[in-house]
């Protein structure tokens, strides 16, 4: 039987256009600009990345919330938490 560790497990692709905000969940903590500019708050701190960067976010009870700047689309590659923060 294959099995698909989670190092190699594939990210997800999450599009935002112009006004959107979204939600990251919990389990996910690992996120790389693919294009555009990312603004990300956490924990009552911004995160502000480009294209090609990449953060991964310190355990946390609360959700990241993600916009696009510059009236530009953004697309991220977001990787679920290999440990998640159990409450």
């Amino acid at each position: 039987m294959l099995q698909i560790s989670s190092e190699c497990a594939a990210p997800d692709r999450i599009i935002l256009m112009e006004n959107e905000v979204y939600r990251l969940p919990q389990t996910h903590r690992e996120i790389q600009v693919l294009s555009g500019i990312a603004w990300i708050t956490v924990d009552q701190q911004d995160i502000i990345l480009q294209s090609s960067e990449k953060v991964s976010l310190p355990p946390s009870k609360n959700f990241a919330v993600i916009s696009a700047l510059n009236n530009m689309p953004l697309i991220m590659a977001v990787w679920q938490d290999k440990n998640p923060v159990r409450t």
